[in-house]
């Protein structure tokens, strides 16, 4: 089965999912005029904020099968819209009740019956939660923590919103749609058993240890890994996985990581991820991690990889340590001796905050590869280019063919963002560039 048909498959049951409580609930209880529109519309928007947010675990649940035609990052980015489209049906569900029978008191989940307490704590929870999500680094919420909290409210949240929704009435005192309704319920509870036990169960048994933690410069940290026979797995190049530290698989740390080693040799048991300090995990946990720690893989995860679509040659672009996956990328090429023609950009600050600089240049003299170094605090001395990796630049080192290849962006956001936008404007099809972006919360 092609991605492009899995991907159509699984968006169209994703849409099923969704509208299904909706449509059940205009079967079961048809529109007669009967009642205000505003009350059946308020009805109608509750129904799918309790879809949308039931589905939200699943969209970040880790099913391969499900993130493999669209790539996790961008399952990600979907995921925060989704969770902003709940939000703007669940505030929509009140409002519309306004005027008919809702008072302020019917907000606080300390009054009033269980129907109205429930129902306003899924609120508040619903809104909290997409809050802290939002303005997680504002509020200085730890990653690690605020996974644990983000787990535990939305456990909550469904149970609450079922609760809810059992009580309110005209809907679902149809036994169908209140089985529906639990079947939802059921669904996620699955999705978290699986994520929280039955995945870190089936990784126990396949710890990696370290092997070498070496120091790449720039404030960035290599770890070699080598599992044991039953660990080793194979990969594509570029694609990405969650390292898990902190005991055991069932850790709350849990980081994704490129893949920084050649895929061709996935085979040989060893891995390597390159961390650098941008956090309060990484700025700390990474440095501590000597050779015998034992720490657990699960992956491979993304479709950021050039093993996905055809191409005559390849432009990546990385910036700081997005250069983690071209640089697996370039050792794969290497390992298949792959003669395809590789430009690579580079933006760092400058040469102290370069990774990887001597294997790029052993790099360029075994493949067919070069590499234009974009300094943005260049030495008075420096003869290449200067600045930010602009329209300008591209111009200069493109080949002829440029619209012909594939291209690749990992770096910063605001990086990502633009170069998208360049290369477009460039003439370059959508299609041909990808990206790769952690920094979806």
């Amino acid at each position: 089965m092609s991605l492009l048909f899995r991907g159509i498959v699984w968006f169209g049951l994703y849409t099923v999912l969704v509208v299904l409580p909706l449509a059940v609930a205009l079967v079961v209880h048809p529109l007669s005029g009967q009642r205000p529109v505003a009350v059946d519309l308020a009805a109608a928007a509750g129904f799918i904020a309790f879809a949308l947010i039931v589905l939200e675990f699943a969209l970040v649940s880790r099913l391969r099968a499900a993130s493999d035609p669209f790539g996790t990052d961008a399952l990600m980015y979907f995921h925060r819209l989704m969770g902003l489209a709940a939000v703007a049906f669940l505030v929509a569900h009140p409002v519309l009740f306004a005027g008919h029978g809702l008072s302020a008191a019917s907000f606080n989940p300390m009054a009033g019956g269980w129907n109205r307490s429930s129902g306003a704590l899924a609120f508040w929870l619903v809104l909290l939660l997409v809050a802290s999500s939002v303005w997680r680094k504002r509020l200085r919420l730890g990653y690690d923590r605020w996974r644990r909290v983000h787990a535990a409210a939305a456990l909550i949240i469904v149970a609450a919103a079922i609760a809810h929704m059992l009580q309110a009435g005209t809907y679902t005192q149809v036994p169908l749609l209140a089985g529906l309704l639990l079947l939802y319920g059921v669904l996620f509870l699955a999705l978290m058993f699986r994520y929280r036990v039955v995945r870190p169960l089936q990784l126990w048994s396949r710890p990696w240890r370290v092997v070498e933690n070496r120091d790449e410069g720039a404030d960035t940290r290599t770890l070699v890994l080598h599992g044991a026979e039953r660990a080793r797995f194979e990969f594509e190049p570029g694609q990405f996985a969650w390292l898990i530290t902190g005991g055991t698989p069932f850790s709350a740390q849990q980081h994704p990581l490129s893949i920084g080693s050649s895929a061709e040799k996935a085979g040989e048991g060893t891995i390597e991820f390159s961390i650098k300090a941008l956090g309060d995990w990484s700025g700390t946990v990474p440095s501590l991690l000597g050779p015998g720690a034992r720490l657990w893989i699960d992956g491979p995860y993304g479709a950021f990889s050039p093993d996905r679509e055809p191409a005559q040659g390849f432009v990546l672009i990385a910036g700081g340590i997005g250069i983690t996956p071209m640089r697996s990328m370039l050792l794969t090429m290497r390992d298949r001796e792959d003669v395809r023609p590789v430009l690579l950009f580079f933006a760092a600050a400058n040469w102290q905050r370069v990774m990887f600089r001597s294997e790029l240049a052993a790099l360029e003299r075994e493949i067919n590869l070069k590499t234009v170094y974009v300094f943005a605090a260049a030495p008075d001395d420096w003869e290449g280019e200067r600045g930010f990796i602009t329209r300008d630049v591209l111009a200069r080192h493109l080949p002829r063919q440029y619209k012909r290849y594939q291209y690749f962006v990992c770096g910063p956001p605001p990086m990502m963002d633009s170069l998208e936008t360049t290369l477009t404007e460039m003439g370059v099809p959508a299609a041909r560039v990808q990206s790769e972006r952690f920094d979806m919360v």
